[in-house]
Parts: C-alpha cells; structure tokens; sequence
C-alpha cells in the first residue's frame, strides 16, 4: 500500500453511479484514492445522508461504498437536483442533460487545480473540463465509457420503426453532446469500455484500438443468487422481460416472437411500457402480463418464479439485468447488440429477428429439462463476474499508468 501511495493518487468524478464507485474502491485498495467527486454520498453530515431519510436514494450507497471513506468524498448535489426538478416539472419535454453536466464537471474541475494526484478518472458526458484541467496539471485521464455508440443504435432504432410502422425515432445524441464526447475521447488516455462488443464498435468508428480496454462489468453474487424452484407439470414457459419496454430494448420483436410461439409461453414484463409499444402490446396474440418497477429483493424474488430472462436489446454496451438472472439461475437469451458475456454463443441472437427469439423460446418448450441444466451453467458462469474481479482489472490499469509516470519522472 505504501508504494502506491508513493506513486501518486488518483481522483474520480462522476454526477451519476454507474461504475464510478467501484473504480474508487479499487483506488482505495490500491491505497491511492485521493478523492472521489459525486452527486450524493450515504454518510452522517452529506447531502445524501439527509435526501435518503426522505426518499429511497440508491445511488447515494451503491455496491461496496462502506468501502470509501467519508472523508474522501466530495458531493456536488446542485447539478443532479437542478436536472431532476426540471424533469419533474416539463414530465413530456425531451430535457437536454448537457448544461447540467457542463455545471458539474466545471464544479469537479476546481478541486484538481490544488490535487497533486497523477490519474484522473471521470465517465462520458461529464468529464470534458475536468479532463482538460487534468492535463493541465500533467496528470493522466481514464474515460469510462458506459455507452452503445449513438450511430450505431440510430441505425438499429430507425431500421426497426421503419419495420413496425412507427414513427421515425429522434436521434439519440444531440450535435453538442456528440461533440462532446468526442473531445472527452480525444483528452482521455485510456477509455474503458464494459464488454467487448462496445469497444470493437467504437474502434470500428476510428478511436485508436491502443487506448481501448474492455472490462466487463460484475454482479453481486452475495445478492443475486438462485433459491430452489418448484416447476408445475403442463405450465407454459414462464419468460421474463425486465426494462425492456421500449423500441431501443427491442419490445416490439419480443411481442412478434411470443405472437409466433402462442399459449406455449407466458411473458412477464416488468417496469414501464412506452406509449407507443402500447398499440403492439395490444396486439400480441398472447397478452403478456406487465408489472411495475420492482426493488432488488422483489426482482430476486420474482426471477426465482421465472423459467428464463430475455433481453431484446437494439443496443446495449452491457446488460446488467442479464448477468443479474444468470446469477439467479436463470438462461438467458440476449442479442447480437447486446455485451454482456454469456456462457454459450448459442443463447446470443441476432438483433432485429423476432424469428430467432420464438426459436429459442420453443427450443426451452420442448425440452424443460434443459433449463435446469442451463440455469446451473448460467449461476456457475455469472458468479465469476465479481465486484472484485472488475476492481482488480481496474487496479491493472492504475498500475500501468502510474508506472508510466515514474518512468517519465525518473528521465
């Protein structure tokens, strides 16, 4: 721990969750956390402590955060709040996020300007400031990149509107946000990515192959674990679909593909259905069962009554909600858009083929017998997804870069 300390330290900033936290625990580990900046923090005399008496505030005690030490972090609520307050009040109006995250980042950036740290960490749409005062100070500056390339979801969205008659979907990013994280890319000297998939997509899109690393992101195996199912002789096949509610999470080829397999599958989808999937949702020759937005021990709880979890996606860099039923003993059926890792090529589809979904699903209604046996690969596979696994790939990077460092100290 010593000589990482000696190395220099290592600042992060982010306005929301994501992987921020853990790539802080991992600084902390390491013994070079210099400082972490975020919207809200869970501990006595913060921001977050006081909003989570009040109000279920997750992100202010994400995964591992009893790991960080209070003293360490440093909250900049004003952003976050301002966007949320304007979200509530304009509930139809398609909000722009960039001035907010502009605000943040400008706030984040003061604290390097008096940081003798020598990495500074921050994910897309809010690190551009931050990053240049970075480099003003010579220090080095990791990029998470938690999104699907906006072009190639763009793509995906308009090619499936087009096929269901729906209207043409607006652009995911606007022209500044796209600029935006360009120039972040251009400033950043490793950009992480959370599976392989979004990172051969933006090589493919021209950032340099040498700055990129792919690190899969993890599940909490302690919490996400299967229990015991009872199966009832003659039921149809109990399918889940969680968050998937949306022409981007790829609903209407789900409908397509339970209308193809019929009174064989009962669908569950869990969270909100967009206006304008209700017309298909109508249709659907099997009406699906819909539920509300669950917590985590109510999603456990319901997966452990599901058969198997499919996830539709146009595009996702990964798909936490997938290794989260595989850890629950669940197999899963993902697409060819969608990172997240599996343990057969086979339970990977191609996007946009509602065909090759009723496929699968028939395939598990002929043969019950194989969803216990790959409910038992999906558990034994996820559980190698750990928090601790992700933190030590992050700390290689750490060290990389801070060895670099010496070196060029020692020149």
């Amino acid at each position: 721990m010593m000589a990482a300390q000696e190395h220099g330290g290592v600042e992060l900033a982010y306005m929301g969750v994501h992987e921020i936290f853990q790539m802080a625990i991992a600084a902390e580990e390491m013994g070079c956390l210099s400082g972490l900046q975020c919207s809200f923090f869970d501990a006595p005399g913060n921001w977050g402590w006081l909003f989570s008496r009040f109000a279920y505030l997750p992100s202010a005690f994400p995964l591992g955060s009893e790991a960080l030490p209070p003293g360490k972090i440093h909250e900049l609520p004003l952003p976050l709040l301002a966007r949320q307050m304007v979200q509530k009040v304009f509930k139809h109006w398609r909000m722009d996020p960039l001035p907010y995250l502009r605000v943040f980042e400008r706030q984040a950036a003061r604290r390097l300007r008096h940081s003798d740290a020598h990495i500074a960490v921050a994910a897309e749409t809010c690190a551009l400031e931050y990053f240049r005062a970075a480099k003003q100070r010579g220090m080095h500056c990791v990029l998470d990149s938690h999104g699907i390339p906006a072009p190639f979801l763009d793509a995906a969205l308009q090619r499936a509107a087009a096929e269901f008659g729906l209207p043409a979907p607006l652009p995911c990013d606007s022209t500044a946000m796209i600029e935006h994280k360009q120039q972040e890319r251009e400033l950043a000297d490793v950009i992480l990515f959370c599976s392989e998939l979004q990172r051969d997509h933006w090589v493919g899109l021209g950032v340099p192959a040498e700055k990129c690393r792919a690190v899969p992101l993890w599940v909490d195996t302690g919490f996400w674990k299967p229990e015991q199912r009872k199966r009832v002789e003659g039921q149809p096949l109990q399918v889940a679909a969680v968050g998937c509610g949306s022409l981007a999470k790829g609903l209407p080829y789900l409908i397509q593909a339970i209308s193809h397999v019929g009174a064989d599958v009962a669908l569950t989808l869990v969270g909100q259905v967009d206006a304008a999937m209700q017309p298909l949702l109508q249709q659907c020759a099997v009406q699906p069962r819909c539920l509300p937005y669950m917590t985590r021990p109510q999603l456990r709880d319901f997966f452990n009554s599901q058969d198997l979890l499919v996830m539709p996606s146009l595009g996702d860099s990964f798909g936490f909600v997938a290794m989260e039923a595989m850890a629950c003993g669940l197999p899963v059926i993902v697409t060819t858009h969608c990172g997240v890792p599996v343990p057969d090529p086979a339970w990977r589809v191609p996007a946009l083929d509602s065909g090759a979904i009723a496929d699968r699903l028939s395939g598990y209604g002929e043969d019950r017998n194989r969803l216990e046996r790959e409910g038992l690969a999906a558990s034994l596979f996820a559980v190698q997804f750990s928090p601790q696994r992700y933190r030590d790939q992050i700390k290689d990077v750490y060290r990389g870069l801070l060895d670099s460092k010496l070196e060029v100290c020692a020149r």
